[in-house]
């Protein structure tokens, strides 16, 4: 009975210890709100010992880049708050580490929602932030860059929400799309995955000229049964919605 019972507490004792991935997580989690802090309080002092040296931030509108000193500079005279006009949600948010039992590095990739005060616009961001675990053991922020996913007015969710479902190319291949925490989620017959916004029922909205985009076909009750990949006016391949 005892080595049971034995058994049972060592067992309990283990599930119960929480996982390095979860301390680091906490860890970054502390750093980005002390960064959000300090970027709303415009404190340069509060935000200097959480970014490394060397640092490099690229701003996600037009791909310019900001040396540590530059971006700390811009951040104390209140440039880096354009963004606190806007409403801001996180969403699908990883984290990777590397550097085995004591991780190095930690690379947080989330899709940001930014929706303006008065609601006429919206926003959609791929964020990536790589923190470094300095000599003295402190997470800090070397690098952060985004891409701008969808910049336009509001989405209709009740319309992006009608397109999930798996559209069948070929016996092994489809496009699958997925409606998760209000947002139309697509994985390519690939493997690719990321996020789909419509100019309108049957246009995918894309921000690259020349790039692929989805277009589908509805049914007279305006419902898709089919979605295609177009590129340069060229049909890559058709899908046929599959019915429940």
């Amino acid at each position: 009975m005892r080595p049971r019972l034995w058994a049972l507490a060592f067992f309990l004792g283990t599930a119960a210890a929480p996982l390095p991935a979860q301390d680091v997580a906490r860890e970054i989690a502390a750093v980005d709100a002390l960064i959000d802090k300090g970027l709303a309080l415009r404190d340069a002092s509060l935000l200097e010992p959480l970014v490394a040296e060397p640092f490099t931030w690229v701003h996600a509108s037009d791909g310019r880049v900001d040396s540590r000193a530059t971006w700390l500079a811009a951040a104390a005279r209140g440039m880096a708050l354009s963004g606190q006009r806007n409403a801001r949600t996180e969403h699908g948010a990883t984290l990777a580490l590397y550097g085995g039992d004591k991780p190095q590095t930690a690379v947080r990739v989330a899709r940001v929602r930014l929706v303006d005060a008065a609601g006429k616009r919206e926003s959609w961001l791929r964020q990536t932030r790589t923190f470094v675990r300095g000599a003295d053991d402190k997470w800090r922020l070397a690098i952060g860059q985004g891409v701008v996913m969808y910049e336009g007015p509001p989405l209709d969710a009740a319309l992006h929400a009608r397109y999930a479902g798996t559209y069948v190319i070929a016996a092994d291949r489809a496009l699958t799309l997925a409606w998760k925490e209000d947002a139309l989620l697509a994985t390519f017959p690939n493997g690719a995955e990321t996020q789909i916004f419509l100019a309108s029922p049957t246009h995918e909205a894309v921000r690259t000229l020349g790039s692929g985009s989805l277009r589908f076909t509805l049914d007279p009750q305006g419902q898709p049964v089919e979605a295609a990949l177009v590129r340069g006016g060229e049909e890559l391949w058709r899908g046929k919605r599959r019915t429940p």
